[in-house]
């Protein structure tokens, strides 16, 4: 599929004008419902040991998943973001300074039963998006000083798609960019793994055996679509990959993969022969029964 996919035309000038600069997150699909609009959500307290008037964290319960928020002493939320009723974080979760500041966002997948962070973003007062922050913790409360991940540095690895509608007759096509590479010292390049048909919008992440039956290389091995990047230097086409799909029946469409990048060795300080670093990525659509 993926070689059928590639003569498919397509312009990307505008796209790489914002390749190092997050303006707005991906949005991460939830297969998480609200409660019915007749029925008021159901809320549980808890409150800090020593005080009994200060809500320390609140739990929203909805149809198949709960909504989880954590509170500073003044009244600030600290955190926020989804739980599966299995207590599993997913999706985005947001964290702010005691001020109100949104200073970071963690994105979260459930992959095999385990909640992995996929990637994260680090904020400066303002708002703006910082490569790397140099505090290690800016959460300024004993409860929640130690909630830091092991990097301080922004995630640029980027899945464009062209569009959230298609008609049924047309493909959806999207972009991945490397652009935080995990192995660079050894020499990595990285594929694409997608699942490009799925309904079932509360099933769990699609295993291995599943989404590696369709893979899509990188523009070093595409070389029919590097005329669509002649604003990248060549030397990164090892970095961006272009992935797709055609559907046959029209309706929503839960589509999901991550972008492997890879490197083969023999390694000189390694007694391993290959490693691979995963990103992964989810995007809703909506097929249109009409054909154009």
């Amino acid at each position: 599929m993926g070689l059928l996919f590639v003569v498919v035309v397509w312009v990307l000038y505008a796209m790489m004008k914002n390749l190092l600069i997050i303006f707005i997150l991906p949005l991460i699909f939830t297969a998480c419902k609200e409660n019915s609009k007749d029925t008021k959500p159901i809320e549980k307290l808890e409150f800090y040991s020593d005080n009994s008037n200060l809500t320390f964290k609140k739990r929203v319960i909805l149809e198949n998943c709960d909504s989880l928020f954590y509170f500073y002493r003044n009244g600030q939320i600290f955190k926020r973001g989804k739980i599966q009723k299995n207590e599993k974080p997913f999706g985005i979760w947001n964290l702010y300074s005691n001020d109100g500041k949104l200073r970071e966002i963690r994105e979260w997948f459930v992959i095999d039963g385990h909640s992995r962070m996929n990637r994260a973003w680090f904020l400066d007062k303002k708002g703006d998006t910082l490569a790397w922050r140099d505090q290690d913790s800016i959460f300024n409360q004993k409860e929640f000083v130690n909630d830091t991940l092991g990097t301080r540095a922004t995630n640029y690895n980027v899945f464009d798609f062209n569009k959230d509608t298609i008609d049924l007759n047309e493909p959806i096509r999207g972009v991945a960019y490397c652009n935080s590479r995990r192995i660079r010292d050894y020499d990595s390049q990285i594929r694409v793994f997608f699942h490009s048909e799925s309904e079932n919008f509360n099933s769990p992440f699609p295993n291995d055996s599943l989404i590696r039956t369709d893979h899509f290389d990188n523009l070093k091995t595409d070389t029919i679509n590097q005329k669509w990047f002649t604003d990248i230097n060549p030397k990164r086409y090892g970095h961006v990959s272009i992935f797709g799909s055609w559907f046959k029946k029209p309706g929503k469409k839960l589509l999901r993969g991550y972008m492997e990048e890879y490197s083969y060795g023999p390694f000189k300080d390694k007694e391993i022969d290959s490693m691979t670093a995963r990103v992964y990525f989810e995007k809703t659509i909506y097929v249109k029964d009409t054909i154009k």
